[in-house]
């Protein structure tokens, strides 16, 4: 098994872990991102998939700031919150332009699929910020974008990050269940 490999299922093993805690809403979630990102934005980088290792470091600072905000909420009301269809419009629009604009930049550079690899980073980031603030939608976000790596990853044969992306969309739609359920449950 070459080095790179180890290093993918490493990260791999810490981003399950992640999602799986972040689903029960636990804090500590964010430790367990934090370390799997670092390790896959370092696999991503190797595989010339440069937007993603961007994502993967941004992932990195986002669990710092994750797990101090969640940390300063504790105790606190911290409800999951709905967005509007007109403010759900106007994110997809905002993400694709910024989809487009990130995958020109790095089609100046020797990067692999770079409007593609652009696309997963650009919806990544503001599912990343979506999930952090608690937005249901989030969770619809992270679906479509899971299923969408799962073809991506398979372009570099990066079995084990599909598998993890496969793994994900079945949790996010845990996910979208639980948080719908508390929401249902709060409407009450």
């Amino acid at each position: 098994m070459s080095s790179l490999l180890v290093v993918e299922v490493i990260s791999v093993i810490f981003n399950i872990a992640f999602l799986v805690l972040l689903t029960k809403e636990k804090k500590q979630c964010w430790v367990y991102g934090i370390i799997g990102a670092l390790l896959g934005a370092y696999v991503f980088f190797k595989s010339e998939y440069f937007s993603e290792t961007i994502l993967y470091i941004f992932y990195a600072v986002v669990g710092v700031y994750g797990y101090l905000y969640w940390d300063q909420k504790n105790g606190e009301t911290f409800t999951i919150k709905r967005s509007k269809p007109v403010q759900i419009i106007l994110l997809l629009i905002g993400t694709t332009l910024a989809a487009l604009g990130l995958g020109y930049m790095m089609s100046k550079t020797s990067a692999s699929k770079p409007y593609c690899d652009a696309l997963s980073t650009a919806f990544g980031v503001v599912a990343t910020f979506l999930e952090l603030y608690k937005y249901y939608v989030s969770w619809t976000f992270w679906i479509f974008i899971n299923l969408y790596t799962i073809w991506l990853y398979g372009q570099k044969e990066l079995n084990f990050f599909m598998l993890q992306m496969s793994i994900y969309t079945v949790l996010s739609i845990y996910g979208l269940y639980m948080w719908h359920a508390k929401i249902k449950a709060i409407e009450s």
